[in-house]
């Protein structure tokens, strides 16, 4: 398909970068954990409350900004019964991300909570795996269990910015910048992307969805909504090694609401609803 882009092989350690991450906690949802894992009841637990927080994140220095994920759209949020924390256009706007934003963002997969305001920013460049667009856009997604996940205008949206030249498709892991890498990997969606970034904290990893919740990876229990539990688990692996030889420092679920905690909270106006990850 046109517009492909091949991996490129990694900077040298001189040309990598520190930057500052930032976490953005957009909206949240009450559930129970036996909606939240894979056959829970075969684990022979109990069912507990258990609540989902939704992030995007920034990266930021160097005189670059790049944003990974846009969130889900407030009237998207309300048909689905999500609580909109801050508006994530609010949110970007309070992080100096307007509509005439010409950056780069990564869309780390195509679900509705990753990729409902992509048409605020007619002037971004999206950035998305290959593997991961050609699947929305084929009929293998049209399952009711695959496209529960999706609204059907925000997948039109990604072939409108394909078809405009402004949607970059990835093989494989990707340098976007000096010391920001996306990894490829499968499992929730066939081309989840994760983020790598090198910051003076170390190396961190944005899971994005790869891995939505700590426990997720630490008791091996895969998220409910997976569309291939081999490469799921292929995924939870990668990351284990790479947390065990230190090529990561840091694993940042997607989903999980202790990131609020474990984190400083960023600068007014956005205290309540975000915190620094890595500092620059």
């Amino acid at each position: 398909m046109s517009g492909s882009t091949k991996t490129k092989s990694g900077s040298s350690a001189l040309e990598a970068q520190t930057y500052e991450v930032i976490a953005v906690n957009f909206g949240e949802l009450l559930s129970t954990r036996s909606h939240v894992f894979l056959n829970y009841s075969d684990y022979g637990q109990e069912d507990a409350p258990f609540t989902i927080s939704y992030y995007f994140w920034l990266i930021r220095g160097n005189g670059r900004i790049i944003l990974v994920d846009t969130g889900y759209a407030a009237d998207v949020a309300e048909v689905r019964g999500r609580t909109v924390l801050i508006d994530p256009i609010t949110a970007l706007e309070s992080l100096g991300i307007s509509a005439d934003y010409s950056g780069e963002i990564v869309l780390t997969h195509a679900h509705y909570d990753h990729i409902g305001n992509i048409r605020a920013f007619p002037k971004a460049t999206f950035i998305m795996a290959l593997s991961e667009f050609e699947f929305w856009a084929g009929p293998e997604s049209q399952h009711v269990l695959y496209q529960s996940l999706t609204e059907y205008d925000e997948i039109e949206a990604l072939s409108k910015l394909h078809s405009e030249g402004r949607l970059k498709l990835i093989e494989g892991d990707f340098e976007v910048a000096p010391g920001v890498r996306l990894l490829h990997t499968a499992g929730h969606t066939p081309g989840e992307l994760m983020v790598s970034v090198e910051t003076a904290s170390g190396t961190i990893l944005l899971a994005s969805d790869a891995v939505h919740f700590d426990e997720e990876l630490a008791r091996d229990m895969p998220f409910r909504h997976m569309c291939n539990l081999p490469d799921a688990y292929a995924t939870y692996s990668l990351i284990r090694k790479k947390l065990a030889d230190g090529s990561i420092s840091h694993l940042i679920p997607g989903h999980d609401p202790s990131v609020m905690s474990l984190f400083p909270a960023a600068k007014s106006p956005l205290n309540k609803h975000a915190v620094v990850i890595a500092a620059a």
